[in-house]
């Protein structure tokens, strides 16, 4: 994330990337992550572990620089804010559905641990809808900042071509 926040920042202001494009990232991770759990043998778990440690650092990472650029007069307030939806979708998530939904399933297969595909496919599969909801979020927050960045940026032209077109009136009086 750092590279790109480095590679889009060096360009001139017209040619940057909005930052938001970022937000995209980690919802593709999650949502290929829950797809391999929910599909894959458990000899290939491994590969969806990775990637959901990968979508977990491309969230923080994403989270700092999306707050710190759409939230520039006071970021941290913001950044805070954004970090404790995170924090409690964690506990309520965790405790809420996916605690009930394994605890529920074991006692119906008569086991304390339950170690069947059954037992976490439901919450894999609402999670995996509550990805697509945030895939779609992150897309709503990208096009609105970039149309700002976009009335932003004409704006910044036609400031210049009119301070532009008073030198050249000013030039021409003096000659």
């Amino acid at each position: 994330m750092s590279y790109f926040e480095i590679w889009s920042q060096k360009r001139r202001a017209e040619d940057r990337v909005p930052i938001t494009i970022a937000l995209f990232i980690p919802s593709v991770c999650i949502i290929t992550m829950l797809t391999l759990f929910l599909t894959l043998p458990k000899a290939a778990l491994p590969l969806p572990y990775f990637i959901a440690a990968t979508a977990n650092g491309f969230m923080a990472t994403t989270i700092a620089l999306v707050a710190r650029t759409i939230f520039a007069k006071d970021p941290a307030k913001h950044y805070d804010f954004c970090f404790l939806g995170s924090m409690l979708s964690a506990i309520f998530l965790n405790r809420l559905l996916y605690g009930e939904w394994y605890t529920q399933q074991a006692d119906k297969l008569g086991q304390d641990v339950c170690t069947e595909r059954v037992c976490v496919v439901m919450p894999l599969a609402f999670l995996l809808g509550l990805s697509f909801l945030a895939f779609i979020t992150s897309t709503y927050v990208h096009l609105q900042y970039r149309n700002l960045c976009l009335k932003a940026l004409e704006e910044r032209r036609r400031i210049r071509e009119g301070e532009e077109a008073l030198n050249d009136e000013s030039l021409s009086h003096t000659e």
